[in-house]
This record gives C-alpha cells, sequence and structure tokens, in this order.
C-alpha cells in the first residue's frame, strides 16, 4: 500500500479502495469517487500528415463520470513562419447526439487544413454544466 513520506496513507487511495465500483452495460467502470470529476481525454489519435483541402479525421477516446459531454472545442495554431503571421482557429463541435449519456466512447473529430506547414491542434471537451477537461495537444503536418 503506498503511503506518502510521514507515514500517512493517502486519503483518496482508502476510498478508491473501499468503495466497490459498478459495471455498467457498456463496460465501463466507474468508481463513486469520480463523480463530479471533469471529463479526460484518454487518447488522441491523428495522421501525422494530412494533405490541404484533403479531409481527416481525428479519433478522440473520452471518460465523462457524469456522462455529460456536449461539445469539442478545436483550436488549431500555425507552427510556422513569424509569430505575428501565424493563424489561430477555433470551432465548437457540438457532439451531443454521439455523446451524451455515455460515460465512455470514442469520438470522429473531422480535420482539414487549408494552408501547408505544421499545426498545433489543441482539444477540449465541454460538459453541459460549462466544465471543461484539460487540453490535450497533438501537432500535424499539412503538406501542399
Amino acid at each position: 500500500m503506498r503511503r506518502w513520506r510521514d507515514g500517512r496513507i493517502p486519503i483518496l487511495l482508502l476510498v478508491a479502495m473501499a468503495v466497490p465500483a459498478i459495471g455498467h452495460a457498456a463496460g465501463a467502470v466507474t468508481l463513486a469517487a469520480e463523480e463530479g470529476a471533469p471529463p479526460v481525454i484518454v487518447t488522441v489519435a491523428a495522421p501525422p500528415r494530412l494533405g490541404v483541402g484533403m479531409p481527416g479525421e481525428v479519433g478522440l477516446v473520452y471518460r465523462a463520470a457524469q456522462a455529460n459531454v456536449v461539445a469539442v472545442l478545436q483550436t488549431i495554431e500555425d507552427m510556422d513562419g513569424p509569430p505575428a503571421q501565424r493563424a489561430t482557429r477555433q470551432r465548437a463541435i457540438n457532439v451531443i447526439a454521439r455523446a451524451f449519456g455515455r460515460e465512455t466512447g470514442e469520438l470522429r473529430i473531422p480535420l482539414a487544413f487549408q494552408t501547408p506547414g505544421r499545426k498545433r491542434v489543441t482539444f477540449v471537451l465541454v460538459t453541459d454544466e460549462r466544465e471543461e477537461s484539460e487540453p490535450v495537444e497533438i501537432e500535424v503536418d499539412a503538406t501542399p
């Protein structure tokens, strides 16, 4: 059992061990200690390169204890060129029909670029209570 340096056992560890897991029909396991926690982006899978003007997709695997994800904020930043000339675009993608009511899942998010170069793409999950997940960033090369 893990202990702090002074010998105390972390309370969250005790709670996690004492609270029984509840199985759900989808096979997801949620601990009662996670209730009220913001959603989490578990993984993001994207192609390393994408042609300019070519549609692509990003696979975003998430976990949301309250099953209340309603949108994905997607921010695309140009990484090439002088900082003053770099463009940043942000959009909110409605995912209510695909994610609301589900504690875990995978979202397919469309991704396309209009200009060539390195891009930083940031994803954030948003709940119906305007709670946000930690941002997850990926870098993609947009080829001409």
